[in-house]
């Protein structure tokens, strides 16, 4: 066997460091036992109660999201309701639930409805349904009661447009169209005022016929008078056929009977006087007699 002649392995710079002697690890002398991590099961209570104080306060956050959240929407919202043939508009309370009355101005406060009328929507709405609901319903009597000749109600037209123009939510076609149909509702007050004028046109026709026949001393031309009737009456026609009204259902009825306005009858009040103030008792002062007579 041929000899190794080899160089030896030389020593690495961790023998250089701990030296060629073996380390003394200390093998079987007595160690301290292991440190017990006695605050363990403590610091996971803590862990925990923090944790549940972070899922209530996240809870709570989350209600009060929902609650602001539900009373935001329920405070946009607005309710058309009829409640014995009276129109009401209420407005969502800024609360999950609940409504109250609404009445910014003339247009939304109560009023009662004609015989037959209905809104066409009601319940909950936004504002602009609403007022659209609202516009729809206040033209529609309107309308019903300019178009009415005989039985219309010029007075409850014209509080019908007077609220519409007060809504919130109106176009300019709607303002357009609101004053327009105001001229309607002036037209059928003079229509109104004019009725039966025909049969009065005839009655004063006849007589003036009859005094142009038999002359007068007093009063002279009625014969132009009769002209100046005819020329009229014929005019009327002519613009009753122009409007698009039968002249003689019109002009030949008698107007029609203004209701008396109720007069308010107040009781006379009685002042009452001030009670007289109490006399003061005056003493009586007995006359003077004089010095004593001397015995």
């Amino acid at each position: 066997m041929a000899d190794d002649f080899s160089d030896p392995p030389k020593a690495s710079p961790v023998d250089d460091l701990f030296g060629g002697d073996p380390l003394d690890l200390g093998e079987g002398e007595d160690l301290p036992p292991p440190r017990a991590s006695g605050g363990g099961g403590g610091g996971r209570r803590r862990r925990g109660l923090k944790m549940s104080w972070l899922i209530g306060l996240l809870g709570v956050l989350l209600l009060v999201v929902v609650f602001w959240y539900l009373s935001s929407a329920q405070r946009e919202k607005y309710f058309v309701e009829v409640d014995d043939g009276v129109l009401r508009v209420e407005r969502g309370l800024f609360f999950p639930f609940g409504t109250g009355e609404w009445q910014p101005n003339r247009a939304y406060k109560p009023f009662s409805l004609p015989p037959g009328v209905r809104p066409e929507k009601t319940g909950a709405m936004t504002a602009e349904e609403a007022d659209r609901v609202l516009f729809t319903l206040y033209m529609g009597v309107a309308d019903r009661q300019i178009k009415d000749l005989e039985g219309g109600d010029p007075e409850l037209a014209e509080e019908m447009l007077l609220r519409a123009n007060k809504l919130n939510f109106t176009s300019t076609e709607d303002d357009r169209r609101l004053l327009s149909m105001m001229g309607d509702v002036h037209f059928i007050r003079g229509i109104g005022q004019i009725r039966g004028i025909q049969a009065q046109f005839d009655e004063a026709l006849a007589q003036f016929r009859m005094a142009a026949q038999r002359g007068g001393v007093n009063y002279t031309g009625a014969s132009q008078w009769v002209a100046a009737i005819e020329r009229l009456r014929k005019e009327f026609r002519d613009l009753s056929a122009r409007s698009g009204i039968n002249p003689d259902e019109i002009l030949a009825k008698p107007p029609r009977p203004v209701a008396p306005k109720p007069i308010e009858i107040k009781p006379p009040q009685i002042k009452e006087e001030p009670p007289a103030p109490e006399a003061e008792e005056i003493e009586e002062i007995a006359p003077d007699a004089g010095p004593p007579e001397e015995d």
